[in-house]
């Protein structure tokens, strides 16, 4: 009895470790198009973690689903990150698990922020740039901290405003704000709240 029960346990622990190892991804079941896109890796794919060759599948799908701009866009990024250091390539690694680790929301504004400085003249993005990179650690921070305080100041003082209005005029209010850009939007803000 205290036989079968050691076996049946050995057997449950076997097939669970088989449940939750990392499955990886067989040659043959890649598309024709992957296994061009990857034709580099063939002799070795057996040998690669299981990790590496879902991310390398990935990569070869959305490849695939690129536009030619697209594709000679990725390939510029690439010569970029080879041509790099390994100081600089870690320090952006580093970053980009900061990235990770913030909120869904936090990730979103740091989206928007991104997109609205690349909207910006390439005179403007360069001032701004040199300006930022002049600065020391303690004025980037204190810079950091002023735009939080007026932002929140802002914030706060729309919402009394929002809280005096009668409810028809703030549903109004509201909607109309929703449906402003995001440039209009903060000019609206700065005008009315600062």
């Amino acid at each position: 009895m205290h036989n079968r029960l050691l076996t049946l346990l050995l057997l449950c622990l076997l097939h669970s470790a088989n449940v939750f190892a990392e499955e990886g991804v067989s040659w043959n079941s890649l598309s024709m198009e992957e296994q061009t896109l990857l034709e580099d890796f063939k002799d070795k794919w057996g040998q690669l973690p299981a990790k590496r060759q879902q991310r390398m599948q990935k990569g070869a799908r959305r490849w695939s689903k690129m536009s030619d701009e697209q594709k000679v866009k990725a390939k510029q990024r690439m010569q970029r990150w080879q041509a790099m250091d390994d100081d600089k390539k870690e320090k952006i690694r580093e970053r980009h698990q900061r990235f990770k680790d913030l909120t869904p929301e936090q990730q979103e504004r740091i989206k928007k922020r991104k997109e609205w400085f690349k909207k910006l003249p390439e005179a403007e993005r360069n001032a701004l740039r040199e300006k930022f990179n002049n600065m020391t650690p303690e004025e980037r921070k204190a810079f950091r901290e002023n735009k939080k305080n007026k932002h929140q100041q802002m914030r706060r003082k729309m919402k009394e405003y929002m809280q005096a209005l009668p409810a028809a005029e703030r549903k109004a209010l509201r909607e109309n704000i929703k449906n402003m850009s995001p440039e209009e939007r903060r000019e609206f803000m700065q005008k009315e709240y600062k």
